[in-house]
């Protein structure tokens, strides 16, 4: 006798087999989770949220430094390619001249130390003497903490020259200027406080006819803007009073690459360029030009293994291109108009001709920096 299953139709016995399976495989709800959670991804946060606030949060600057880092060397940078050349005067400079006298001077550097916050300002309501005895109190221990500040400074030299000799790092092109204040500041040190003991009012007087004398730890900030200002202008001076002595060097050293020593024709003159003193008979000239460029030649080196002058301040920059005779167009020059022109420097004086050496090659420098070519 037949099955009853087997009189259903194809059709029905087809849902009745599914209906079953359907009915008798139930996944459990663990393994479905598992196996399904693998391949879900993650709920997305709903937008529109409030945002969070970092506290305190990244500030982005809203317009790039003057005196910022650039990313490339001036030389290969399109956007000053014309400044990739020695600075350019046209003009002699203004002489800078005050209708104070010597008193006033001393009277308005007080001043501008007080209000830059390096002398303590005297009470308002003081009389003339307490003003006085304030102001003079004030003057010594100004003077007193920069003596300390050399015996500080000693140590520190002491520090970097032990980090070398014990083969450490070798000082860097900051330190080593650090070494070179502190050698000369030693040398000022003892004149310096016969002045302090015996006339102290003597020393405005000092900083404004031999500013040499003074340790850079006791200038007062109106006495070094002006020391500054006055260098500059006795550099441009002689960059225009002997036009004829650069031209001739520049011209010389046209075909070779460089100059000898001992073709300088007015070494006072290059000495006036460079900011050296220019007193003296011409060996002692000589003499003094060459130990700077030797100077200037290890200062390249220096500035050339530390990436040139990207890290330079602006008042690193101003003072870099003075010792090397390269006065600023103007009083306010901005960062990259400096750095193409340092690097001008240190681009050309990195090629030594045959026959050259680091001062002959930097004196055809000097030429062409007092030629304005």
């Amino acid at each position: 006798m037949p099955s009853p299953r087997s009189h259903l139709p194809r059709y029905s016995l087809n849902r009745r087999v599914v209906y079953y399976r359907f009915a008798s495989t139930v996944t459990p709800k663990s393994a479905t989770s598992e196996s399904t959670d693998r391949h879900v991804p993650p709920p997305q946060p709903p937008r529109g949220n409030k945002k969070i606030e970092l506290k305190p949060g990244p500030v982005k600057p809203a317009t790039l430094r003057s005196d910022a880092i650039p990313s490339t060397r001036p030389s290969q940078d399109t956007s000053s390619p014309s400044f990739y050349r020695p600075p350019r005067h046209t003009k002699p400079p203004i002489p800078v001249e005050s209708s104070l006298s010597l008193i006033a001077l001393a009277k308005q550097d007080i001043v501008t130390a007080s209000e830059r916050g390096v002398l303590e300002p005297p009470p308002k309501d003081a009389t003339a003497f307490k003003r006085f005895t304030h102001q003079a109190l004030q003057l010594l221990k100004f003077y007193f903490r920069g003596l300390k500040a050399i015996n500080t400074h000693r140590k520190q030299v002491a520090i970097i020259s032990a980090r070398a000799r014990s083969g450490g790092a070798l000082p860097s092109r900051m330190e080593q200027r650090f070494i070179e204040t502190y050698k000369r500041d030693v040398l000022k040190l003892l004149p310096f406080v016969l002045i302090v003991l015996v006339a102290e009012e003597l020393i405005p007087f000092v900083a404004l006819y031999a500013p040499r004398m003074l340790p850079s730890t006791c200038v007062l900030p109106g006495q070094r803007d002006r020391i500054v200002s006055r260098a500059r202008n006795r550099q441009l001076n002689a960059l225009f009073s002997h036009r004829g002595v650069f031209e001739a060097i520049s011209k010389e050293g046209k075909q070779s690459g460089f100059v000898p020593v001992k073709h300088i024709g007015n070494p006072g003159a290059m000495c006036s360029m460079l900011g050296l003193p220019a007193w003296g008979p011409s060996p002692l000239k000589t003499w003094r030009v060459r130990r700077h460029l030797i100077a200037v030649a290890l200062d390249d080196e220096r500035l050339r293994r530390e990436g040139c002058s990207r890290h330079l301040t602006v008042p690193e920059l101003e003072e870099a291109l003075l010792e090397r005779g390269m006065i600023s167009e103007s009083d306010s020059p901005s960062a990259d108009v400096m750095r193409a022109h340092l690097n001008w420097w240190l681009d050309n004086v990195e090629v030594l001709p045959a026959g050259s050496d680091a001062v002959t090659r930097r004196l055809l420098m000097l030429g062409l920096v007092g030629a304005q070519k």
